[in-house]
């Protein structure tokens, strides 16, 4: 968590900066908006902020939060991408769990997951743009739980009355691609 006091004396050097005042009732939305960030990169943030803010004002918190995050469309861009991964990794057979919960009712919004990977590659530029436009719409949403996209084999097991076996894990990192339900 930011400490209060170091994240102060930052951003009163950085209204010094803008030759500005900061009150304490703007110093707390600053910190209330940023506290859940650790301080070296909350001051990487600034930084950077400070080297590519083309305005002589102050920098607003969703300024200083575009430095930390990336923009909107980059997070967008970056969901796309794992898109793509999946696509790869899973394929039109194969369940799939992306650790972004905003991936999967994107994809859910678009047909699902079977419908998504039998696409002609010549639409995926028309469903990439969709799926950018979607995803900056779900990012206004507080959407926490994915949803499971299910593949044929499991579709057609499920129908059958077996359970979802094997799910292909996209964006967590480190952990297995393929983990067994249990």
């Amino acid at each position: 968590m930011l400490d209060k006091t170091k994240f102060a004396d930052i951003m009163t050097g950085l209204a010094d900066m803008y030759k500005d005042n900061i009150s304490e009732f703007m110093l707390d939305i600053y910190y209330n908006i940023l506290k859940d960030y650790p301080l070296e990169r909350v001051e990487k943030a600034i930084m950077d902020c400070i080297k590519n803010y083309k305005y002589n004002t102050m920098p607003k918190p969703a300024t200083i939060l575009e430095f930390l995050e990336g923009s909107k469309e980059d997070k967008a861009l970056s969901a796309w991408i794992q898109v793509m991964e999946g696509i790869k990794k899973a394929g039109y057979y194969n369940t799939v769990e992306f650790r972004d919960p905003i991936v999967s009712h994107c994809i859910d919004s678009l047909g699902g997951w079977m419908w998504l990977c039998s696409q002609d590659k010549s639409q995926l530029p028309f469903i990439e743009k969709r799926f950018l436009e979607l995803y900056q719409i779900f990012m206004r949403r507080e959407i926490e739980r994915p949803i499971l996209l299910i593949g044929y084999f499991d579709a057609v097991n499920c129908k059958k009355g077996y359970d979802t076996t094997k799910v292909v894990k996209i964006g967590f990192g480190e952990q297995k691609a393929l983990t067994e339900k249990g």
